[in-house]
């Protein structure tokens, strides 16, 4: 059996409700206050059978006070019902609505030109030429126009054929494997507890499964399920559903927020947008504060990224919402003025960009780029952003658009094109791994020239390279470099090869034995020792540790006496924490301090007192200028 979900629409008292309870026999007015004052306020509800066809009937608030309501239903639509009552012809509200339904992606519009039993056969041909350049100008073409009336039943049965007609012509929907479904609709039922309804976007679900609301994360469990009042045991996309759920209250749940899938959609507040403005709106300037409509959820926004829109064009902008909102690529939305109220633009997300917070100008650089249909060419201007990506199914659907079943055609076309590299399960982009290695090549080349150390403390490499790669990016390239040769890495230095410092695999493992042995070592054996300890020639354990103190990992203190690096750096950092106890010490205050003899004591100060860690006053120390680390 198809399933079909209709949007009746229309400006207010122009029959809609009338025609729903004729199709149907449900009367959606179930509003006290809609009662007593005869409009729609809150959505309706209702569905109807056509041989083996299902239509669900959504009907919506007309009143411009209550846009935002019809806006949460129309989100999920397959085709409009726009009525127009003969008696009254095109009204504002009638302009406004069917503008939202082209905005919003629908394509398949029918004409309820209802009352026909309060005007005339002229006065009926004289609205449908003017619906036909109406609809014309709003992007509509050949509408289908049913004259009809919901008291003398005349015209219902053409309308219903109309509507078999349509759905027999809507496409499947797109299966995805992620549900989601935005809340419109919240109630407590005795004895049940909590009902949340709305129409299921994408994915399935089963009784029993375990979902999640977006806005507060709260895990909730499904119940029971279902659909247009009969019981069942899953729904799946398209569907108008409502789901008795646990782990929350009514008064918990509110219409803007959505059930997702645990673990696969996310809530952001700084997004990209292609925005259409309509023709008859006014120029935005920016940045501009509106009203945003996504899904069930209307929240303030800040645009942002241009200049201005202008009446009936196009741009790529960043939104930035007052509250997180679920969104994924290719997602329809509208921008509302808060003053003076109205429509003023439909728009499509690109992406969220919560954590890629960047300069506007690359931002929509991206989002230009994000906005062409090919899915490769989106999954490089991504990869191109971010330099190195490890993706999830759920990146690929739901910021890219790529449904799960067209990954890997994705990457492969991606890869083929050069731009991209998958290193097992990462993305990289060849065109930032190159950028990387050419700017580490630069600050090395410099580092050599104009110092006399040609060494580079790596991780102060990887900050100053960062502003060209993410720190993963530049770390692949390091590691790529040392693999080809380009690079020498000592511990935790790094240096341009050369001739210099050139060592083969044997002579490395030497040189880490020799650094080894000095390690945590306050008490550092001489160049002999270390030699018959590791049972290698004198000459070889020279040399390498000489190599070693010039990449910074040992210290010459002068006499044959090497220390390593970093145990200085804590006999420097004892030395600060005397001083601050004391002005003047005494090399038997320090000796104790470090816990050595005199034999060491006396060379560890000298090599302070050089570098200006110590200032010798008789037999006396004092902090010097360089007290808090080694020059």
């Amino acid at each position: 059996m198809s399933y079909t979900i209709v949007g009746v629409i229309g400006h207010i008292d122009h029959g809609k409700t009338s025609l729903v309870a004729a199709l149907t026999g449900v009367d959606t007015d179930t509003h006290p206050e809609e009662k007593r004052r005869g409009i729609t306020i809150d959505l309706g509800f209702a569905s109807f059978q056509e041989g083996e066809r299902q239509f669900a009937l959504i009907d919506a608030p007309g009143h411009q006070k209550y846009i935002g309501n019809l806006l949460a239903g129309v989100s999920g639509i397959d085709a409009g019902l726009l009525v127009v009552a003969c008696d009254q012809g095109i009204q504002e509200q009638t302009l406004e609505h069917a503008s939202i339904l082209q905005t919003l992606g629908v394509q398949r519009l029918i004409v309820a030109m209802s009352r026909i039993d309060l005007a005339d056969s002229a006065a009926q041909d004289e609205l449908a030429d003017e619906l036909d350049l109406f609809l014309d100008d709003c992007g509509f073409a050949d509408v289908p126009k049913i004259r009809l009336s919901s008291v003398t039943g005349e015209g219902m049965q053409d309308l219903k054929t109309k509507l078999c007609e349509f759905a027999d012509a809507v496409p499947a929907r797109e299966v995805s494997q992620f549900f989601r479904m935005p809340v419109d609709r919240v109630f407590s039922m005795p004895g049940r507890g909590c009902v949340i309804a709305g129409t299921v976007w994408s994915g399935t679900l089963k009784t029993g499964d375990n979902l999640q609301l977006a806005h507060s994360g709260t895990p909730v469990r499904v119940r029971e399920i279902e659909v247009h009042g009969t019981e069942v045991e899953t729904s799946k996309v398209g569907h108008r559903t409502a789901l008795n759920v646990t782990g929350v209250s009514a008064s918990e749940v509110h219409r803007g927020d959505e059930l997702i899938q645990p673990d696969a959609f996310s809530t952001a507040r700084h997004l990209l947008f292609e925005v259409r403005m309509f023709a008859d709106t006014p120029e935005l300037k920016c940045p501009a504060t509106v009203q945003l409509h996504v899904a069930a959820t209307a929240c303030s926004a800040r645009i942002t990224g241009v200049r201005k829109l202008s009446p009936g064009t196009s741009a790529v902008v960043v939104v930035e919402t007052d509250t997180p909102v679920v969104a994924t690529h290719g997602q329809r939305c509208l921008f509302r003025l808060p003053y003076p109220v109205g429509t003023i633009a439909g728009g499509t997300v690109l992406a969220t960009i919560d954590g890629h917070v960047k300069r506007a100008r690359k931002l929509i650089e991206l989002g230009e780029q994000l906005a062409m249909l090919d899915p490769a060419e989106r999954l490089l201007e991504w990869v191109d952003f971010l330099g190195l990506v490890q993706p999830t199914d759920p990146w690929f659907e739901l910021q890219l658009g790529i449904p799960v079943s067209q990954i890997d055609a994705a990457i492969s076309a991606a890869v083929e094109s050069g731009r991209l590299l998958q290193l097992k399960d990462k993305l990289v982009s060849a065109t930032v791994i190159e950028r990387v290695r050419t700017r580490t090549i630069e600050l090395l080349t410099k580092q050599a020239d104009e110092q006399q150390d040609a060494w580079v403390v790596e991780e102060s490499a990887v900050r100053q390279l960062e502003v060209y790669g993410s720190e993963p990016v530049v770390r692949l390239v390091l590691n790529q470099l040392v693999s080809d040769g380009k690079l020498v890495r000592l511990g935790k230095v790094i240096a341009l090869a050369s001739d210099g410092n050139a060592l083969s695999k044997k002579q490395q493992k030497r040189m880490e034995q020799i650094v080894g042995v000095y390690e945590n070592n306050r008490t550092p054996p001489p160049l002999k020792d270390v030699a018959d300890s590791l049972q290698l020639p004198l000459e070889a354990v020279t040399s390498l540790s000489r190599f070693a103190v010039q990449t910074g990992l040992l210290l010459d203190l002068g006499s044959g006496l090497l220390l390593a690096a970093a145990v200085m750096d804590t006999l420097v950092a004892e030395l600060h924490e005397l001083f601050a106890d004391s002005a003047e010490l005494s090399v038997a205050d320090i000796r104790d301090k470090w816990q050595v003899t005199r034999k060491h004591a006396i060379p560890f100060l000298e090599y302070c007192d050089r570098n200006q860690i110590t200032v010798r006053q008789d037999n006396l120390r004092t902090a010097g200028s360089a007290s808090r680390g080694v020059s």
